[in-house]
C-alpha cells in the first residue's frame, strides 16, 4: 500500500491558518461595537394621513424652497456661522458633559430588564438634542416613559442573545412582546450604550449602513419623542442600546429647520471630533437618483468622493458619500488649522424640478 506522508512544515502552515481564521471570528460578547441595519419607516395608515397645506417658504441664501413649514416652539438652535458659539456649545453639551452612572437595576439571568437612573437618561437626551441642534433641526426631544420601557425590554433581549434583530424571534432568551415592539421601532447597537451609542448611530459605519439610516432617524425633523433602553456589559453579555425613534409625530407636517435641507456635517463651523467619514445631505421627498457631489478643501478639488447607493425609507430622503478615500470606520483627520470644505450637490429633483445646492463646512480643532 502506498503511503502518503505530510511534511511537518505543511502541517504547521495548516494549523497557523486555522488559528488565524479562528482569531478573526470575535464573539459579540467581547463587547465590540456592532451596528445592525436601521429600522425602516412603517407604512402610513389611513388614520395617519394628514391634510398638508400648500405652503412654500423661501430660504435665503441657499435659494431652495421648504416643501412645507409649520412653526413650533423650539429651544434656541446654535448658530453654526459663529465659531465661538459652536465651540462654547460643543464644550458645554458634548466635550464636558457630565457622565452619570447607569445604575442599572435588572438581571439577565432572571430576564429582568430593570431600569437606569434618571441622570443617565438625561445625559443621553442631551447628546441627542446636541446633534439635532447642531444640524439645525428642533432640539426638543423628550423621552416618553412608555417608549423607555419597550426600549429597555429590547435592549435586554439584544444583550441576552448577543445579537441584533429588529424582529427578534419568540425563541430568543428573554423574549417578550414588549421587546419586539421596542426592537421594531428602534435604532439598535451592541458594544455600546448610553451616549456612546448615540455617537455610533451618528457615525453609522459598516458596509450595511451606507444609507446612514440611524443618523437620519436621530435628525428626523418631525420627531419629538424617543425612548432609550440601555444595558451595561456583564460577563458573557455585550452592552446594548435600543433607541425608539418612531413616535406619534412622525407623520405630522415638517417643522421649520435652519435650512431646507439637513446635512451632516452641517454648514458652518464644526469641531472635527463630530465629523465622520460618511457625509449626508437630506431633503424631504427629494429624488437623488441622478444627483452628484463635488467638494473642495481650502479651494483645492477633492478627487476621491465615493457615493453610497441611494436608499429611501429612513427618515428624509438622503444622499451619502465618503470623501478623501476614507473608510466608514475611520476617524476624521485632525486639522492643522481651520479647513474650509465647499460642497456642491447637483441635480437633485424636487417636485419635478432639478436643483443644485452649495454650502461650506469649516472643520476646526476645538
Amino acid at each position: 500500500m502506498k503511503r502518503y506522508l505530510i511534511k511537518k512544515p505543511l502541517v504547521y502552515l495548516i494549523v497557523f491558518i486555522l488559528l488565524l481564521i479562528g482569531s478573526s471570528i470575535q464573539p459579540v460578547f467581547a463587547d465590540d461595537p456592532v451596528l445592525g441595519p436601521p429600522p425602516v419607516m412603517p407604512q402610513q395608515t389611513e388614520s395617519e394621513l394628514l391634510e398638508k397645506p400648500d405652503i412654500v417658504v423661501f430660504d435665503a441664501p441657499y435659494r431652495v424652497y421648504l416643501p412645507l413649514t409649520t412653526r413650533i416652539t423650539t429651544n434656541q438652535v446654535v448658530s453654526t456661522d459663529n465659531r465661538q458659539s459652536v465651540l462654547d456649545f460643543y464644550n458645554q453639551h458634548y466635550a464636558n458633559q457630565n457622565n452619570p452612572d447607569i445604575a442599572w437595576t435588572g438581571s439577565i439571568s432572571s430576564c429582568n430588564a430593570g431600569s437606569t437612573s434618571a441622570q443617565f437618561k438625561e445625559s443621553i437626551l442631551e447628546r441627542i438634542n446636541f446633534f439635532r441642534e447642531m444640524a439645525g433641526v428642533p432640539g426638543i426631544i423628550t423621552f416618553n416613559e412608555s417608549y423607555n420601557q419597550k426600549a429597555q425590554a429590547a435592549a435586554l433581549v439584544m444583550s441576552a442573545n448577543n445579537s441584533l434583530d429588529h424582529t427578534p424571534p419568540d425563541n430568543w432568551t428573554c423574549y417578550s412582546s414588549l421587546a419586539y415592539s421596542g426592537a421594531s421601532s428602534a435604532n439598535l447597537a451592541l458594544g455600546g450604550y448610553g451616549r456612546s451609542a448615540i455617537i455610533m448611530y451618528m457615525r453609522d459605519y459598516g458596509s450595511n449602513n451606507g444609507a446612514v439610516g440611524h443618523r437620519r432617524w436621530i435628525l428626523y425633523p418631525q420627531t419629538q419623542e424617543m425612548g432609550t433602553g440601555d444595558m451595561p456589559y456583564t460577563s458573557g453579555h455585550s452592552s446594548s442600546n435600543a433607541l425608539v425613534v418612531f413616535d406619534s409625530h412622525m407623520w405630522e407636517p415638517r417643522p421649520e429647520t435652519r435650512h431646507a435641507f439637513v446635512a451632516w456635517p452641517p454648514p458652518g463651523y464644526v469641531p472635527y471630533p463630530i465629523v465622520y467619514p460618511r457625509w449626508s445631505f437630506s431633503y424631504a421627498k427629494a429624488d437623488f437618483s441622478s444627483a452628484s457631489v463635488s467638494m473642495t478643501k481650502n479651494g483645492t478639488a477633492i478627487n476621491q468622493i465615493a457615493l453610497e447607493q441611494v436608499q429611501n425609507g429612513y427618515g428624509e430622503n438622503t444622499l451619502v458619500w465618503i470623501p478623501m478615500g476614507l473608510s466608514s470606520s475611520s476617524a476624521w483627520p485632525v486639522p492643522s488649522g481651520d479647513e474650509v470644505y465647499r460642497v456642491n450637490v447637483r441635480h437633485v429633483k424636487i417636485d419635478g424640478v432639478y436643483r443644485d445646492f452649495t454650502y461650506e463646512v469649516t472643520i476646526f480643532s476645538p
